[in-house]
């Protein structure tokens, strides 16, 4: 895979940002490639339209703010990490030119991850590589879920919201909320209710071509969020169809990286 275009995606509000870029701006040069910058996310497909590789600098938010733009242009993501775990940003600001040397020279290797599309009922769309939440706006009451897996009733969940996680999204809240962990190869997604009523009410694992039915079976007001965006009033939007998605996201990972390697890292395994 040979880079000549690259966009580089910067979160400004980061600590030794601009180091960074200049740090990637030279790398580039002395490799003929042909570098734009991009400030602020999440980002169109505009910005990213031509490019051969994105590299992203922040954390693991920023990263996700350019997931979306870039399976549907087809752009493989890189992230040099700025931000406090780094599951995504697979690479250390530490040493940024030789990271990028290395890139830029195609050592590296290239992971498929799937993605979530999610409609709802107001006919708009959106691609997680993480997550969709919905939960309760109004944090002393609890709502009523209905879920339903091609058209089958699977359970009614009396709880604060529902985690819909891709694989690589079980690292994240749904880790938090009492998820298992899934290889970011499976293809799987994982249903976790968060502070469910019924203790028994656990983590469901299904096959990633299950088609899913999220509803709401009360009045209580409700959010959605995307990949931890911006949270979007629920009225008017439910019920939401969740599969997974046709396209992938392509991400650049050093060659002697692997995905238990970071889970080690940075959930501090003995």
């Amino acid at each position: 895979m040979a880079i000549r275009r690259l966009t580089l995606v910067v979160n400004r509000t980061k600590p030794g940002v601009d180091d960074i870029v200049h740090a990637v701006q030279e790398a580039a040069q002395k490799a003929g490639v042909t570098l734009t910058v991009a400030d602020g996310w999440p980002v169109s497909r505009e910005t990213l339209k031509g490019a051969d590789a994105c590299g992203v600098v922040g954390g693991d938010g920023t990263f996700l703010g350019v997931a979306e733009a870039a399976a549907l242009e087809g752009v493989p993501l890189f992230g040099i990490n700025r931000g406090k775990l780094g599951f995504l940003a697979a690479y250390p600001s530490e040493d940024v030119s030789a990271s990028i040397q290395s890139i830029l020279s195609g050592d590296f290797r290239v992971e498929k991850r799937a993605l979530l599309e999610i409609r709802f009922a107001d006919g708009s769309f959106a691609l997680a590589l993480n997550d969709l939440v919905i939960k309760t706006r109004d944090v002393f009451r609890m709502g009523r879920f209905s879920v339903l897996a091609d058209g089958a009733r699977v359970n009614e969940y009396r709880a604060d919201g529902l985690i819909l996680a891709t694989p690589t999204g079980t690292s994240a809240y749904s880790l938090a909320a009492g998820g298992p962990l899934v290889d970011p190869a499976a293809s799987v997604i994982a249903l976790t209710p968060i502070c469910a009523h019924t203790l028994s009410n656990r983590s469901v694992i299904f096959d990633g071509e299950t088609e899913l039915q999220i509803r709401s079976e009360d009045s209580a007001l409700l959010g959605l969020s995307v990949d931890g965006r911006e949270t979007l009033e629920a009225q008017g939007r439910l019920p939401i169809v969740i599969r997974t998605a046709k396209v992938q996201l392509a991400l650049l990972r050093p060659k002697s990286l692997t995905h238990f390697d970071v889970l080690r890292s940075k959930l501090k395994w003995s």
